[in-house]
Order: structure tokens, then sequence, then C-alpha cells
């Protein structure tokens, strides 16, 4: 097995994200749409960790194909944050946006590049905008639900940057990726919160 930190911490993230799902009070309505962001995002840490474990690098074959579920995965996870954005705005034209972006994504995930930072990249936007949404309704007196929203979408954030800026916990034998996957965990449960 290689990259054993990001294998077991990408495992534990897919069984915290399942784990939330079964969690939820209900999989409807807007639960629902966060068992759809909780599924997706276990399946991509499930695939990832299967993908890191043992296909490392490869983008043909079996491998490729992991890696490209992985990358479909996080696709779904995105539509997800655009959905949650536009029930929590009441901006239903965040719906097509976030359709759009999902077929644009996976246009260039199978035309263009399997990177990491392009699913990283097509992340961003619904992250800043829930950061902002649940940044504006805390000012407005929304309450603890949206500050474990706000806190979780910065978590979120500041995990990606350390995997971008390649920072991990090496005293601690954690790699960049396995200290992100922590930080996932963590922003995952205290977005659970904000449902």
């Amino acid at each position: 097995m290689r990259d054993r930190d990001t294998v077991w911490t990408d495992f534990f993230l897919a069984a915290l994200s399942f784990g939330l799902v079964i969690a939820l009070p209900a999989i409807n309505g807007v639960p629902g749409l966060y068992a759809l962001l909780f599924a997706a995002l276990g399946l991509a840490a499930l695939l990832g960790g299967i993908w890191h474990g043992w296909f490392s690098g490869a983008q043909v074959g079996l491998g490729g194909a992991i890696w490209l579920g992985v990358l479909t995965a996080i696709g779904g996870a995105n539509l997800a944050l655009w959905l949650i954005a536009a029930d929590l705005l009441g901006a239903r034209g965040l719906v097509l946006v976030g359709w759009g972006q999902l077929a644009v994504f996976l246009l260039l995930a199978l035309l263009v590049s399997r990177g990491f930072l392009l699913a990283s990249g097509f992340s961003l936007p619904p992250v800043l905008l829930l950061l902002a949404a649940h940044g504006w309704k805390l000012v407005e007196g929304g309450g603890s639900v949206h500050a474990f929203g706000l806190a979780g979408f910065a978590t979120a954030l500041a995990g990606a940057a350390l995997q971008a800026a390649r920072i991990g916990l090496p005293a601690l034998g954690l790699g960049h990726n396995a200290l992100y996957h922590l930080m996932q965990a963590l922003a995952l449960t205290l977005v659970f919160f904000s449902v």
C-alpha cells in the first residue's frame, strides 16, 4: 500500500461522511441536499483511498477509472453545494448554475485534465458563496446554525489552502493530503450541525 496516511484518512473521511448521511434526521428537503453532499464526498473519499493506496498516479485502466470516479463524485458534491446555496439564499437560478458547472466540470475532466486542482477550482465558488451566505445570515441574527455553517466552510477553505501549499504535519506522520482529509472531516462535522 502506498501513501498510508492518505489512504487511512481517506477511509476515515468516507466512514464519517456515510455516518453523517445516516445521522441526518430525514433525507428529503434540505437535509436531502446535505445527504447528497455527504454521500458524494464519502464516495470520493472511499475511491480516493483505493486510488491512493493501490493505483496512485494511474490515469488509465482501472486506476484511471477509479480516479475519474473520484472526480465525478466531487462534481456531485459541488452540485449539492450549489443546491444548498440556492435553498439558503432563495435564489433558484443557482440550481441552473450548479447543473451547468457540473456539465462543464465533467467535460473538462474527461477531455482536458484530471488533476485535483480542477476539482478544487470548481469547488471554490459554491464554498465561497456558502461561506458568505452563512456569514450574512449570522449577522442578520440567524443563530448557531449559521455559526456552524460559517465555521465549517471556513475550515474547508483552510484545509484546501494547506493542501494546495503542500503543508502537512510530518511530526505526526501526516502528509498534506492526510492533513487535508482530517480538516475536511472537521469541516463536514461542523456543516452537519448547520443542517
